[in-house]
């Protein structure tokens, strides 16, 4: 069910999370030129394994940076930034060319749409992608005008998406037809976490069909297929072997002055250890 005709109010990072491999201290002086007025300061660490943490901010967007302790010593400090200030943590790295690592981010679509209409695009959508949906919030009839949310998938789920109704969630003020479509990534490995730090919102939301069509469908943004760079294969025992044994090699052809020679005597020495088998 397409709900082209909404038009769509932005796209933007509404969480950025990850390991940076960089000191503490000059990581905690680039980030107070994010929060401006509200300064970093001491906080109770709320992730494990971190000694300490600094913090700036609230509900309404936040920055935290753990550090310290056995997991921040490892893996280095973990910067977060949530709401409308992660995008401004998130361009304060890549400026900063500040290697890390993202562990979780947010991508959020705003836009203004029927919520019923798009729960059910939406619901369909995750289904056949055999994404589990369930909703949360207040029903239509409750009088908490909290809003109501639809999640796909699961909460260890690599891509999570989520429809809610966001001007009700902002109260007064907003229209009751301000809706969030919003895409969260959880990359697993090592090598797609540092691919995340390089990113745009957009390459993002390509990454998945689901993503793709949800966007198109319930937001109205057609948004292109994106991959991340493939790793390369692994390494045969055959190439290792090469590369272990190149001098060794190479001490044989000039001893043997020619390649057929080096074989032959390869072959010879194989049989006498036994190594070779007998019809060989």
């Amino acid at each position: 069910m397409k709900t082209a005709q909404t038009p769509s109010l932005g796209v933007d990072l509404d969480w950025y999370g990850g390991t940076a491999n960089h000191e503490v201290r000059p990581l905690l002086e680039l980030l107070s030129g994010v929060v401006g007025d509200d300064p970093l300061q001491h906080v109770k660490p709320v992730l494990k394994g971190y000694a300490f943490a600094d913090k700036s901010g609230g509900q309404g967007g936040s920055v935290w940076v753990h550090y310290g302790g056995p997991v921040g010593d490892k893996e280095g400090p973990h910067v977060q930034g949530t709401g409308p200030i992660s995008p401004a943590v998130a361009h304060a790295l890549r400026s900063a060319s500040v290697a890390h690592k993202v562990s979780r981010v947010d991508v959020r679509q705003d836009f203004i749409g029927d919520f019923d209409q798009c729960r059910l695009a939406f619901i369909g959508r995750c289904n056949s992608a055999g994404m589990q949906s369930r909703d949360a919030g207040s029903c239509p009839e409750s009088s908490a005008q909290l809003g109501r949310t639809v999640y796909g998938g699961s909460t260890k789920s690599v891509y999570r998406p989520t429809l809610y109704q966001k001007g009700i969630q902002l109260g007064e003020g907003f229209p009751v037809d301000y809706l969030r479509l919003e895409h969260r990534f959880m990359p697993s490995k090592s090598e797609e976490k540092a691919q995340f730090s390089r990113l745009t919102p957009i390459q993002m939301i390509g990454l998945r069909p689901v993503a793709r069509d949800l966007s198109e469908t319930i937001a109205a943004l057609q948004v292109k297929p994106y991959k991340l760079d493939k790793l390369p294969k692994a390494k045969t025992p055959y190439h290792w072997m090469l590369k272990g044994y190149a001098k060794v090699y190479q001490v044989m052809l000039e001893d043997h002055g020619t390649p057929e020679a080096v074989g032959l005597q390869i072959f010879h020495d194989l049989g006498e250890m036994g190594l070779l088998r007998e019809d060989a």
